[in-house]
């Protein structure tokens, strides 16, 4: 890691710290926005991180993004960060200036065919301007929408905003031609959702593990106890796997050409991160007992936000389709090489 990069966490993990508190999290399902975190992330460069220089941004590294972005669910970041950043680059994408404001996007419907329309679950959809990407006869299309239509105000269960917009009564202030596919737009989203999901379940085994050692238990702590060493371990497993799956996924799309090449590494990291929900949760609520039920505890912050996140930019189910299908068109012959492929290329 790079001094410069170190130095980006560092900062980041100082603003998440001081801004991203219980309350701050807290007051979000009250319909609060962060604003005071999001103008530490934007004076800092950390909004715009990923972006090219001339769209003022620091063109930083797709490993060093998904690091940033493990920070923000270790700390249960209450802003749409990976949603902006996914926005951004469609904007820089297709040469258009960003707004001097966050901006959220319109997860591609089932058809991915249209830039308008109907669109469910929009986080931060009645707060933000939102980026929506689709195509018509082929061409493939970008739209702004300063604000869009609201059809229905929801929100997941860990009180993030999941708004259902209907694109097509809203006016748009910008179009453009754009050469991002929503099929590699939705994989981007997958690698950073998963680089979240691995931060939070990094917090859940911390929050699980201080506690097992600071409660006590006929006169020992929770940790001395065998059973307790075996939970704690599985969740270490499970947090283990995915970190090395969302690492992998992104030193894949960094190394090789791009997400549409690592999209099979993309689909194994969304499916595992996925996968480790039910089992990692239900071990560090376990742990914690009843204590680990209540409001006041801040696990909530991260095994709702977990369980939230687990269908977002695609289920478990899609992304283990996906791995299914390539695993039959590579055959047995195939497979084992182009699993290790990533090593070959760097060998080389």
């Amino acid at each position: 890691m790079s001094e410069s990069t170190e130095l980006l966490l560092h900062t980041a993990s100082r603003i998440f710290t001081d801004l991203s508190t219980v309350e701050q999290v807290n007051r979000l399902e009250q319909g609060e926005w962060a604003q005071a975190l999001w103008d530490a992330l934007e004076e800092n460069g950390l909004a715009s991180a990923p972006l090219p220089m001339e769209r003022g941004g620091s063109e930083l590294g797709l490993g060093d993004c998904v690091a940033l972005l493990k920070l923000a669910g270790y700390h249960a970041a209450p802003v749409p960060l990976a949603e902006h950043w996914l926005a951004g680059l469609a904007l820089a994408d297709a040469g258009q200036a960003l707004p001097r404001a966050a901006l959220t996007i319109a997860p591609p419907d089932g058809a991915g065919d249209s830039a308008t329309g109907t669109r469910r679950c929009v986080p931060w959809g009645r707060t933000l301007a939102v980026v929506a990407l689709g195509g018509v006869d082929g061409q493939r299309r970008l739209k702004l929408y300063p604000r869009a239509v609201i059809v229905k105000e929801g929100a997941n269960l860990a009180g993030e905003t999941r708004d259902e917009l209907n694109l097509a009564q809203s006016a748009f202030s910008l179009e453009a031609a754009s050469s991002i596919g929503c099929m590699d737009w939705l994989a981007l989203g997958a690698l950073l959702r998963s680089a979240q999901m691995a931060g939070a379940l990094q917090r859940c085994l911390a929050l699980a593990s201080g506690y097992a050692l600071e409660r006590k238990q006929f006169g020992r702590p929770l940790a001395a106890f065998q059973a307790i060493q075996q939970e704690l371990a599985l969740l270490a497993g499970e947090v283990a796997a995915v970190d090395a799956a969302v690492d992998a996924a992104a030193e894949a799309a960094q190394n090789l050409h791009g997400v549409a090449d690592a999209l099979f590494d993309i689909a194994v990291a969304k499916a595992r991160a996925s996968m480790a929900v039910e089992s990692a949760t239900r071990i560090a609520h376990q742990v914690h007992g009843a204590m680990g039920f209540t409001y006041e505890h801040r696990l909530h912050h991260y095994t709702k936000r977990l369980w939230s996140w687990r269908d977002d930019f695609g289920t478990e189910v899609y992304w283990n389709t996906l791995i299914g299908r390539k695993a039959l068109e590579l055959g047995g012959a195939g497979l084992w090489p182009f699993i290790t492929r990533l090593g070959s290329t760097a060998s080389a």
